[in-house]
């Protein structure tokens, strides 16, 4: 009966209409003054004025969409398309846009290609892409950024306007910073996890206010084979040969898709799933800090058999009595090291908030350092990327 009841309504508002005039263009704002007052009723309208209706569809309910898609109207398939994915149901979607994106103009596919990259729906793009159907615009530059293509193919324009560069040409240190870092990243999620990082870092510096400056985000492509080893994130620097570094910079934060995030030698590398308190964990071993939990084997071959304060927050006790208060570390499988606190910190648990105790701990050795910071270019110089000269004995060295 309802369904009956609606034919009736329909076909009421036809007829309705058809008596405002014979000649449709002569009487659009009337098409128009009913469309604004019922548009449910789109569908009837349509027949009489179609351009109307599709010039208003966004006024239109899901329902309305589907009947005028089925008649074959093209903008409500992109309109119903766009609201899905909008909606967060890219499954539904993609059976309204996927038949018809070729049918699309221009403006509209690329649209649709940024709501997908929006929705993170790379399969989607994946497809476009492999069909030479993606248009040229920026969810093109995003998927050219998550292949880790190489910087002369992303438009500068585009980076530009999401604010990260091209060049480490154009990135310069700041004079009032303790220590200048590099920002650098090889994928499209790594830009927005960067800024996030700075964000955090410039809201709350850590452990004092210009203790770290860090450089415009600079996306690199797939220069250093930033990969997955054995569960940590590992780069080739050795190609760093191949660049002119900027000067005056300390660190480098390199970014990639995954794998542990680690130290070595001045370049901090983390993905871009991890947290910011993950990134302030490995922050502080540019400073020196050491791991509260079970250092690497070879790292321990050397480290453990020291003697005395060899870290910020790592006492090994061979032949000495610790510090007043200092605790049994897990760091040393000798039981020789010690920490500073019983309790979990933030170089045990890297999900830990960072402690009063530990933040001046930071402050300290920042400024009355117990060892000079590794720098990256000292690393690069072991690598023999530099042609400078190193004291370091063994790679391991240089590990966090």
């Amino acid at each position: 009966m309802k369904t009956r009841a609606n034919v009736y309504l329909i076909g009421g508002l036809l007829l309705s209409l058809s008596t405002l005039s014979s000649s449709v263009s002569d009487f659009t704002p009337s098409y128009l003054y009913y469309f604004n007052k019922t548009p449910t009723r789109a569908v009837a309208i349509y027949y009489l004025a179609p351009t109307v209706v599709s010039s208003n569809l966004t006024l239109v309910d899901n329902v309305q969409l589907r009947q005028l898609a089925e008649l074959g109207e093209l903008d409500a398939h992109y309109q119903l398309a766009l609201r899905f994915l909008q909606q967060g149901n890219p499954a539904a979607a993609k059976l309204w846009w996927q038949s018809e994106f070729d049918n699309y103009a221009v403006n509209q596919q690329q649209a649709l290609a940024d709501n997908l990259i929006a929705q993170q729906q790379w399969q989607s793009i994946e497809w476009l892409w492999q069909t030479n159907r993606l248009p040229q615009g920026d969810a093109r530059q995003a998927w050219l950024l998550r292949q880790r293509s190489g910087a002369e193919y992303i438009h500068a324009d585009f980076a530009k306007r999401h604010d990260f560069s091209l060049s480490l040409h154009t990135v310069s240190v700041m004079p009032q910073c303790k220590f200048n870092v590099l920002m650098l990243t090889d994928h499209h999620a790594g830009i927005n996890a960067l800024k996030s990082f700075k964000r955090f870092y410039q809201a709350k510096p850590e452990p004092e206010k210009n203790s770290f400056c860090f450089s415009e985000i600079v996306y690199v492509g797939d220069q250093f084979s930033c990969r997955n080893h054995d569960m940590a994130l590992q780069c080739n620097w050795e190609n760093a040969v191949a660049y002119n570094w900027p000067a005056g910079f300390d660190f480098i934060v390199m970014m990639s898709e995954s794998g542990a995030a680690n130290v070595v030698g001045g370049i901090m590398h983390i993905n871009s799933q991890q947290s910011y308190k993950v990134f302030l964990h490995e922050l502080m071993h540019f400073n020196g800090f050491e791991d509260e939990y079970p250092l690497p084997e070879k790292k321990q071959q050397w480290l453990c058999k020291q003697q005395g304060q060899v870290a910020p927050n790592l006492f090994i006790a061979n032949d000495v009595l610790p510090p007043s208060g200092w605790q049994k570390s897990r760091a040393c499988k000798n039981s020789m090291a010690y920490k500073p606190s019983p309790n979990w910190s933030i170089m045990q648990y890297q999900t830990m908030a960072l402690s009063q105790q530990y933040r001046q701990l930071w402050q300290k050795q920042i400024n009355q350092p117990l060892t000079k910071p590794i720098r990256f270019i000292d690393y690069f110089t072991f690598l023999g990327v530099k042609p400078t000269i190193t004291t370091a004995s063994s790679l391991d060295k240089f590990s966090d």
